[in-house]
């Protein structure tokens, strides 16, 4: 698994407290501090935010109470920079035990936090955090994004250690992509920038990473010489974490080249190590390690049990049933309060009722009774009105998609294709088949998905409209105009949602008229909605009636029903009008805003 390596450089991050007084202090002597300076202040929210910085590659569950007392302090003072930088550090707390969910919500509420304060600085290595998890995820093009505008801002303010985190990194994403010899230049400059910094911290995860670079080029010796190297640093400064991950990987490159005595001391030190850490992923590596030995020993009790204590603890790192686990909980916890409330409430009919005669106890004993047939048969039509709406959901997006996947369409590109192949214009037939296979694909690929960024639907319909433009002869032009107030990377729509109305403008508005027309899409925001505007200079719906017949219709149904299940799940009050103008047709639609983060 080559995401441990990326685990522990991404903590290279934890290091940047700013402005935290005793950055050099040892880990005794800030505790000593803590203890000798008991004034809630922001000198104090400093020392814990260092002191739990210090604790985090060996005792990173000790590290969150000196966390949590910073954030406490912090929000007592309305110290907001401070709020931010404890909350950061819980993160990296809680990235470090690999509990990615708890570490992604505590790095976006100190975004928000940076982002008000206008720190730009700090939202910088928030963003890198967040694209940590994003790596982890494997959504490499979002992480590589946020790793290189980290880079640009590091370069910037000639911030040294900032550079570095930034090349290692980008080099870390692409050796998760296996492309090492992308990676190994990025490396490189990253470890000459930390020699100049004499850092050695740096180094010995620089280093690592070249060695997992070399080990994928089949460099296994030269690999193997790194991963040592690596680990005489680690173990001179005292890094259990580096140390740990640098045995695991001595442990497979020396089953690689056979030496599996060497191997199997590499695995069980590491495992050690890991255990004392409680780091799960380094276990799991090195219990994948000792199976491999045992295995070769011809020991298969004991290498069928590493190799599921292995299983069990990767899946553990990796199991999204966790954010399950946590909806299930408040399901638990609501359900018990309402019984709990139940039972209370029995019981005091029964402590007021006691003298009561035995018909009044018996109509009491019926009143529950019917208050319990009525409370289940409330429960089953709840259930069936969640029943339905789930099945209405489904049956929508299977409908939303093949109205996307327009038959029509796909027939009438084939078939622009095939003439222009006929004709023996290879050079636009092949331009029409690159952009037809590349929306599909793209259609396909957001099939699934139930928000996509307004930049992704973006290019989804200006490559739908550059292939009708292409069929139609380029009688078809368009703008695609998003308000400023609107980032485009990060606000969310449902997929091709403004597909079908666009389709009509050019299908029954524009098609029809000998020379062509023009079709402008607008995206406003406004009362928590994005207002969006498809209008087109057609024919007009006086003469097609493109929503009362066939497809059209259809189309215009399927995302009325997709609106409709939006506003029901996110409590809007999105909807849609279809307005005749003159001199052409133009469709309003309100959706919710939506943001990534």
């Amino acid at each position: 698994m080559s995401y441990q390596l990326k685990r522990y450089f991404s903590f290279l991050l934890l290091f940047l407290i700013v402005a935290v007084c005793h950055a050099q202090s040892t880990l005794d002597s800030l505790k000593n501090e803590l203890i000798e300076n008991t004034t809630r202040d922001t000198l104090r929210i400093k020392t814990l935010i260092s002191t739990s910085a210090e604790l985090t590659y060996t005792h990173p569950k000790s590290g969150l109470s000196y966390a949590d007392e910073a954030l406490v302090i912090s929000q007592e003072t309305n110290w907001k920079k401070g709020e931010a930088l404890a909350l950061r550090q819980k993160g990296n707390l809680y990235y470090v035990q690999a509990d990615n969910l708890r570490a992604l919500d505590h790095f976006q509420k100190a975004l928000r936090l940076s982002v008000d304060l206008g720190d730009d600085e700090l939202s910088s290595t928030l963003n890198s955090n967040i694209g940590h998890i994003h790596a982890d995820l494997k959504e490499y093009d979002k992480a590589l994004e946020r790793y290189n505008a980290f880079l640009t801002f590091a370069e910037e303010s000639n911030n040294i250690p900032n550079q570095i985190r930034g090349l290692s990194n980008i080099a870390i994403v692409y050796n998760d992509l296996e492309n090492y010899e992308e990676g190994l230049p990025y490396l490189e400059k990253a470890l000459k920038l930390a020699e100049q910094e004499d850092n050695d911290f740096f180094q010995a995860a620089i280093i690592n990473n070249l060695a997992l670079g070399y080990k994928g080029l089949k460099e296994y010796q030269k690999s193997l010489e790194y991963y040592h190297e690596a680990k005489g640093i680690a173990e001179s400064i005292g890094n259990k974490y580096i140390l740990t991950s640098a045995l695991n990987s001595i442990g497979k490159v020396n089953i690689l080249l056979g030496d599996y005595d060497a191997a199997e001391k590499a695995g069980k030190e590491a495992l050690s190590l890991s255990q004392e850490t409680g780091t799960i992923e380094w276990q799991a590596d090195s219990w994948e390690v000792l199976s491999k030995v045992y295995e070769h020993q011809k020991n298969s009790v004991d290498a069928l049990d590493a190799y599921k204590k292995h299983i069990s603890y990767r899946d553990s790192v990796l199991n999204e049933e966790k954010k399950a686990e946590l909806a299930r909980k408040e399901m638990q916890f609501e359900m018990e309060k309402q019984q709990t409330a139940a039972a209370q409430e029995i019981e005091h009919q029964q402590l007021v009722k006691n003298g009561y005669l035995t018909g009044a106890i018996l109509l009491a004993i019926l009143g529950i009774a019917g208050y319990f047939f009525y409370k289940r048969r409330r429960d089953e039509i709840e259930k069936k009105k969640i029943s339905d709406f789930k099945a209405k959901v489904a049956e929508t997006e299977l409908k939303a998609l093949r109205s996307q996947m327009n038959p029509h369409f796909i027939f009438n590109s084939l078939n622009s294709i095939s003439d222009l192949i006929t004709k023996n214009d290879t050079e636009n037939a092949n331009e029409y088949l690159i952009k037809f296979s590349k929306l599909t694909r793209s259609i396909l690929e957001n099939s699934e998905k139930k928000w996509i960024s307004v930049q992704e639907d973006q290019e989804l319909m200006e490559l739908y409209m550059q292939i009708e433009s292409l069929r139609l002869k380029n009688k078809l032009s368009y703008t695609f105009q998003v308000d400023d107030d609107i980032v485009v990377e990060d606000t969310l729509i449902p997929p091709l949602i403004l597909q079908p109305f666009i389709e009509n403008s050019i299908w029954h508005g524009l098609a029809k008229k000998p020379e062509g027309g023009h079709i402008n899409i607008t995206m406003k925001k406004g009362d928590g909605l994005i207002h969006c505007v498809v209008e087109d200079n057609g024919v007009g719906r006086s003469k097609t009636l493109p929503i009362q017949d066939g497809k059209s219709s259809m189309g215009v149904k399927i995302t009325r029903n997709r609106l409709e299940i939006i506003n029901t799940l996110e409590e809007t009050k999105g909807k849609i009008d279809l307005l005749d103008i003159e001199g052409g047709f133009r469709v309003e639609m309100m959706i919710p805003f939506e943001l990534q983060f």
